[in-house]
C-alpha cells in the first residue's frame, strides 16, 4: 500500500513517548497486583475467603467480574482482567481517533493526502500502532508474570485478554471515526460503545450471582453480547479457555473491513452520520467566552459526573465484602499501599479508593486544559480571538472549567459512596482535590509554554500511578513522596486542612496563574 510505511513511522514518532510510558505502566501494574497478592494471601484459606467475598458481592462482581478460582493469580488479578482491559481499550481507541478523525479536523490528513499516499494508509497506520501497543503490553505482561513465578498458561491467557481487548476496541474506534464528522462525536460514540459493553458484561455477571459458597456459573446472556464479556470468559489463572478469543478476532476483522471500505469511498471530512444544521441564531446563554467554554465541556462534565456517581455507589455497596476480610492483615497492607489508612479496614478501603479515583479525576482536568491547546492547533482559537476577546480571559475560562469540573465530578463520587454506604463520605472524597489541581496546573503550564508539550500532563499522571506502587517496584521511599496524591488525607475522619494540603493548594494556584501568564506571552500554537 502506497505511503503506509511512511505514515506508520510518522504516527509512531508522534506517540513514541506516551507509548513507552503506557507500556511500562501496564506491565508494572500487572506485576504489582500479582506481587501484592502473593504477600497478601499467605495460605489457601485466605485465598478461598477472598474469592468468596469477591464473587458473592454484587458491587464487586459488577465492577470487576467474579473470581473463577481460588488461586493467587485469579484472586490477585481481579481488578486487572476486566477493568484494566477496558482501560486499555479506551487508550487504544483514543489513539486511533487522534490519528484519524482528529487529524482530519486539524488539516494534517489533507496535507498527507497531497502526497503520494493511499486513502486508507492513515487509518490503517493508526490501527497498526494500536495493535502493536496491545500486543507489546500483552506479551511483556505475560513474560513478566511468568518470570515472577505465576502459572505459565494463566499468564499467557491473561496477556492475551489484554491484547485482544485493546485490538478489538481499536478497530471499533476506527469504525467510529469513519461514521462521524468530528473527533468529539467519534469519541462520544466510542465511549458509548465501550460503556455499553461494560454494562452488558456487568448485568450478565450479576444475574447469575451465587451466595452459597460455590464457584460462579456461566454468565448470563447479557455478558455474551459484550466483547468484554467474551474476554473475561477466557478466565486467566482458572480455566484458561482460548476459544472466547475467537469471536473477538472475528469482530475485529468485521470492524476493520467496514471501516476501511468507508474510508476508501467517503470524502475527506465527511461521515456516514449526518450532522444537524443547528439553530439559525445562537442562544443568549452563549454571549460570552466563558459560556462558550462551558458549552464545549458540558457533555464531558455530565458524562464524568454520572459515571463517578455510579462508581461511588458501587464502592459504597462493597462494604459488606470488605468487612468479611477484616481479619486479613495482608488485605489491609494492600489497601494502605494504594493510599488508604484508618482505624477500620473499611476506612482503609474507602481511603484507597478515593486516592485511586482522584487520579481518574486528574485525567478529566488534564483533558479540559488540553482542549485549549487543541483549539489553537485546529485554528479555531485564532478565529475566536480575532474578535473582541481577550486571550487571558479565553484561556482562564478553560482553567476555571477544569477546576469546577473536577470538583463536581469528585462531589458526585462522594455522594454516590455516601448513598450506598449509609454514612457521610463526601468530605474524604473532596480531600484529594488539591492533588488533582496540582496535576491539572502542571498540564496547563506545560501546554501554555507550548502546545507541543500538551502531553506532559499525561506523563506526570502516569508517573504518579507508578509511584503508588513504588515499594513493590523496589524504588526508594522518596520516590513515592514526589506524588501529590501521597500528601492528601482521603481516609474518613482524618483532618482535611493540613499543612501539606494547604501547600498543595498554593502550588496549584501558583501553577494555574503561571499558566495563564505564559499563555499570553507567546504566539498561538507556538
Amino acid at each position: 500500500m502506497t505511503g503506509l510505511a511512511a505514515t506508520l513511522r510518522l504516527v509512531l514518532r508522534r506517540d513514541r513517548i506516551q507509548l513507552t510510558v503506557w507500556l511500562l505502566l501496564y506491565v508494572a501494574m500487572a506485576a504489582s497486583a500479582y506481587s501484592t497478592a502473593e504477600t497478601t494471601y499467605a495460605d489457601q484459606a485466605s485465598l478461598e475467603s477472598a474469592a468468596r467475598a469477591a464473587s458473592e458481592n454484587p458491587s464487586l462482581v459488577a465492577m470487576f467480574g467474579p473470581v473463577y478460582s481460588a488461586t493467587t493469580g485469579a484472586v490477585g488479578m481481579i481488578k486487572m482482567v476486566v477493568m484494566m482491559a477496558a482501560a486499555l481499550g479506551l487508550l487504544t481507541g483514543l489513539l486511533v481517533i487522534r490519528h484519524t478523525r482528529a487529524d482530519e479536523e486539524s488539516g494534517r490528513r489533507e496535507m498527507l493526502g497531497a502526497s503520494a499516499i493511499d486513502r486508507t494508509a492513515p487509518p490503517l497506520a493508526a490501527l497498526i500502532e494500536s495493535v502493536v501497543l496491545s500486543l507489546a503490553i500483552g506479551v511483556l505482561t505475560a513474560l513478566t508474570l511468568i518470570g515472577m513465578g505465576a502459572d505459565t498458561t494463566g499468564s499467557i491467557s491473561f496477556g492475551a485478554v489484554w491484547a485482544a481487548t485493546g485490538i478489538v476496541f481499536a478497530a471499533f474506534a476506527l469504525l467510529c471515526a469513519q461514521l462521524t464528522e468530528g473527533a468529539r462525536a467519534a469519541r462520544g460514540l466510542f465511549a458509548l460503545g465501550l460503556g455499553g459493553a461494560y454494562l452488558l458484561r456487568a448485568l450478565g455477571d450479576v444475574s447469575v450471582l451465587r451466595t452459597d459458597g460455590t464457584l460462579p456459573a456461566e454468565p448470563g446472556w447479557e455478558s455474551w453480547l459484550s466483547p468484554l464479556g467474551w474476554a473475561q470468559q477466557t478466565r486467566p489463572f482458572a480455566d484458561d479457555r482460548a476459544w472466547p478469543l475467537l469471536p473477538l478476532l472475528a469482530l475485529t476483522i468485521v470492524f476493520v473491513a467496514v471501516a476501511l471500505r468507508i474510508a476508501a469511498n467517503r470524502d475527506l471530512g465527511a461521515g456516514i452520520i449526518r450532522v444537524g444544521r443547528g439553530r439559525a441564531t445562537a442562544s443568549p446563554l452563549l454571549g460570552s467566552v466563558g459560556a462558550l467554554t462551558w458549552r464545549l465541556h458540558r457533555g464531558q462534565l455530565i458524562g464524568w459526573s454520572v459515571g463517578f456517581l455510579a462508581v461511588g455507589a458501587a464502592f459504597g455497596g462493597m462494604g459488606s465484602a470488605i468487612d468479611d476480610l477484616a481479619g486479613n492483615a495482608g488485605t489491609r497492607e494492600m489497601l494502605e499501599r494504594l493510599g488508604g489508612s484508618g482505624s477500620s479496614l473499611l476506612d482503609v478501603f474507602f481511603g484507597a479508593e478515593f486516592s485511586v479515583m482522584a487520579m481518574a479525576t486528574a485525567a478529566l482536568g488534564i483533558s479540559i486544559v488540553n482542549t485549549a491547546c487543541s483549539e489553537e492547533v485546529s485554528g479555531r482559537a485564532e478565529y475566536l480571538l480575532s474578535g473582541p476577546v481577550q486571550r487571558l480571559r479565553w484561556y482562564a475560562s478553560h482553567l476555571t472549567v477544569a477546576v469546577l469540573a473536577t470538583f463536581v465530578a469528585t462531589l458526585a463520587l462522594g455522594v454516590g459512596v455516601s448513598l450506598t454506604a449509609n454514612r457521610q463520605l463526601i468530605v474524604p472524597a473532596l480531600a484529594a482535590l488539591p492533588a488533582v489541581w496540582v496535576i491539572t496546573a502542571i498540564a496547563a503550564l506545560a501546554g501554555a509554554i507550548s502546545a507541543r508539550y500538551s502531553s506532559a500532563g499525561w506523563i506526570v499522571l502516569a508517573l504518579c500511578v507508578t509511584m503508588m506502587v513504588a515499594d513493590v517496584l523496589k524504588l526508594p521511599d522518596w520516590v513515592s513522596k514526589l506524588s501529590p496524591f501521597n500528601h492528601v488525607a482521603t481516609q474518613p475522619g482524618a483532618a482535611v486542612f493540613t499543612g501539606a494540603t494547604m501547600a498543595l493548594l498554593v502550588i496549584a494556584a501558583a501553577g494555574l496563574c503561571a499558566a495563564a501568564a505564559s499563555e499570553t506571552r507567546r504566539d498561538l500554537a507556538a
